[in-house]
C-alpha cells in the first residue's frame, strides 16, 4: 500500500508477469557477465585470495583451540601458504621449462610412432598423423592456457597475500564477534553463515581428494618410470578441481610420455592406472566424504565451466563449481528467485528433498 496525494493507491509486486521477470533476470545476469568480464583481471587474484582463505582458514582455527594466539595462528598460516604458493609455482615453472627443452625430441618421437602405425590404416583421405597431433595439441594448449591463468593470477602474490591475511584475521576474531551477538543474528548473517560453511566444506574435501589422487598418481608414475611424474601428479591436483574434463585434460600428457618410453602398452598402462585412481576418488573418496552437500546438477556443473572460463579465462574453470556453489545460494536466500535455485539442483536432491518432506508431514 502506498499513499499518495490522490488517496491510496494499490501496488501489487506480484503484478509482473513470468515471462518479464525472466527477460529482467535475462538482462541482468548478461550485464553482470559483460562487467565481470571486463574486469576479470581484477576478479582473478580476488577470488584466488578467497579460496585460499576458505582452504586455509580452518587451520588457523585449529591453532586457536590448541591455545595458539589468533595473530600468532594467522602469521603461522601465511607462512605455510606462502611456502605452498612459491614452492608449488616454482616447481610447475621449472618442470615446464624442462619439458619445453624436450618438446623435439618428443615431436620427433610421436611422428616416427606415427610413421609406424599409418602403414596399418586404411586410407579414407584423412591424414592420422595430423588429425592425432591437433587432438594432442589441443589438450596440450587448453591445459597450458588454465596452467598459465593460474600462474598469472599467482604473479599478483603480494595481492594475494596481503588479501588471504586480513581474510585470515577477520576470520581469527569471528568466534568473539559471534558470540557478541548471541542468538540474535539477523537473518542475511545467517545466511552467510551456511554460504560460508557450505563453500568451505566443498573446497577443504575437493582439497584433500584431490590430493590423494595426485600424489597417488605422481606414485604410480615414479614406480613406472614416466618422466616429470611429480608435474603430472601437481596437474592431476591442479585439474581435479574442473570436474568431468580436468581428467582427460591431465591423463593425455602422461600417456603420450607412456606412448614414448614404452610403446602403446606403455600408454595404455598409463591410462589404466590413472582411470583407476581417478575412478577411486571421484566415485568413492570424495562421495563418501561430502555426501549429499553439493546439490548441483551435473548439466549445470558442466556448463558452468564454459561460463566461467569465458568471464573469468581459462583459469576460471579452476573455481567454476565453487563460484556455482555461491550462485546457488544467493538466489536461494531471496523468494523471487528460490526457484530458480530449486532448478540448478540435481533431480535426484529434489527427489530426496521431497521423499524427506513428505515422511516429516507423516510424521
Amino acid at each position: 500500500m502506498v499513499k499518495g496525494r490522490s488517496g491510496d493507491v494499490n501496488i501489487n509486486t506480484n503484478a509482473i508477469s513470468t515471462p518479464a521477470r525472466v527477460l529482467i533476470y535475462s538482462t541482468a545476469a548478461v550485464l553482470l557477465t559483460i562487467g565481470m568480464k571486463a574486469i576479470s583481471s581484477i576478479l582473478m587474484p580476488i577470488f584466488f585470495s578467497i579460496f585460499s582463505y576458505l582452504i586455509f582458514a580452518p587451520l588457523v582455527r585449529w591453532l586457536m583451540r590448541k591455545r595458539v594466539p589468533g595473530k600468532i595462528s594467522v602469521v603461522l598460516v601465511i607462512l605455510v601458504f606462502i611456502f605452498v604458493f612459491v614452492g608449488t609455482t616454482l616447481l610447475f615453472a621449472n618442470s615446464l621449462l624442462q619439458l619445453s627443452g624436450r618438446i623435439p625430441n618428443y615431436e620427433n618421437q610421436l611422428t616416427s610412432i606415427l610413421n609406424s602405425i599409418s602403414i596399418y590404416l586404411p586410407e579414407a583421405g584423412v591424414s592420422v598423423e595430423s588429425v592425432l597431433r591437433d587432438i594432442a595439441a589441443f589438450a596440450f594448449n587448453v591445459s597450458g592456457d588454465i596452467i598459465s591463468g593460474a600462474l598469472n593470477a599467482g604473479s599478483t602474490i603480494a595481492l594475494i597475500v596481503i588479501t588471504t591475511t586480513f581474510l585470515l584475521l577477520d576470520s581469527a576474531g569471528a568466534p568473539v564477534k559471534m558470540q557478541k551477538e548471541g542468538e540474535n543474528q539477523p537473518v542475511h548473517i545467517s545466511q552467510y553463515t551456511e554460504l560460508s560453511r557450505t563453500v568451505i566444506n566443498y573446497m577443504l574435501l575437493r582439497t584433500e581428494t584431490n590430493l590423494l589422487g595426485g600424489i597417488g598418481t605422481a606414485i604410480l608414475l615414479l614406480a613406472g618410470g614416466i618422466d616429470f611424474a611429480v608435474l603430472w601428479g601437481l596437474l592431476f591436483f591442479l585439474f581435479g578441481y574442473i570436474p568431468y574434463l580436468g581428467f582427460y585434460l591431465a591423463a593425455i600428457p602422461p600417456m603420450l610420455l607412456g606412448l614414448f618410453e614404452y610403446g602403446l602398452i606403455g600408454a595404455v598402462g598409463v591410462l589404466v592406472g590413472i582411470t583407476i585412481i581417478n575412478a577411486l576418488v571421484e566415485n568413492v573418496i570424495f562421495p563418501s566424504l561430502a555426501g549429499k552437500g553439493l546439490k548441483l546438477s551435473p548439466t549445470l556443473v558442466f556448463l558452468s565451466l564454459f561460463y566461467w572460463s569465458f568471464v573469468l579465462g581459462a583459469a576460471g574453470a579452476l573455481i567454476a563449481v565453487p563460484l556455482t556453489i555461491v550462485v546457488k545460494i544467493i538466489l536461494e536466500s531471496s523468494e523471487e528467485t528460490r526457484m530458480i535455485a530449486k532448478l540448478m539442483e540435481s533431480s535426484g536432491t529434489r527427489d530426496l528433498d521431497e521423499k524427506s518432506t513428505e515422511e516429516n508431514i507423516s510424521e
